[in-house]
């Protein structure tokens, strides 16, 4: 699996612990956005250090092929962090996984998840041999659960008091995409 991926203009690129400062300026800005579907995070979540040690976390098990985290950035604003997506929950054995993916809100309603998602989904079917790959999604989520929708996943039902969000266990809808 590589480290940076180009595609229509685009860049999918897994980040270093030295690009802390700009990917905690990207949660901090959608922090509220994110927060509403998104398990609690610790106290020390938004500081550089801990974005540091994610990254750095994150890039070793890549390497082992665990979990990948990718940025999306554009040709046109390079340094700017549009979004990202990531898998996760590698099972080798029915070569499976989960994704997860977030767009920056001020770049919402432009494609650009709907774009990230499909190269992600083309990544982990050719490079990585994923047979099934499952999303789950809050059911107010309704920008996410359209997108995954429009790309070919097949909702499952649904994972009754899947993740704890604002202090309570709530559902998720679980949709899964077959290569």
């Amino acid at each position: 699996m590589k480290f940076e991926y180009t595609f229509e203009g685009m860049k999918l690129k897994v980040l270093d612990e030295t690009f802390a400062g700009k990917v905690l300026e990207f949660y901090s800005r959608n922090r509220e956005e994110f927060d509403r579907y998104e398990a609690a995070k610790p106290d020390n979540f938004y500081t550089t250090e801990y974005i540091a040690a994610t990254l750095k976390a994150e890039y070793a098990a890549l390497l082992k092929g665990e979990f990948g985290r990718f940025f999306l950035f554009s040709d046109d604003l390079p340094g700017e962090i549009l979004g990202s997506v990531s898998f996760f929950g590698v099972t080798s054995i029915n070569r499976s996984c989960r994704i997860g993916y977030k767009i920056d809100k001020n770049y919402r309603q432009l494609g650009l998840g709907s774009l990230m998602v499909k190269h992600m989904l083309e990544i982990l079917t050719r490079e990585k041999e994923m047979h099934r790959i499952e999303a789950y999604i809050h059911p107010e989520n309704i920008s996410s659960i359209n997108l995954v929708k429009s790309l070919g996943f097949i909702s499952e039902g649904t994972a009754y008091s899947y993740v704890k969000l604002n202090g309570s266990w709530q559902d998720h809808l679980r949709f899964v995409y077959i290569s």
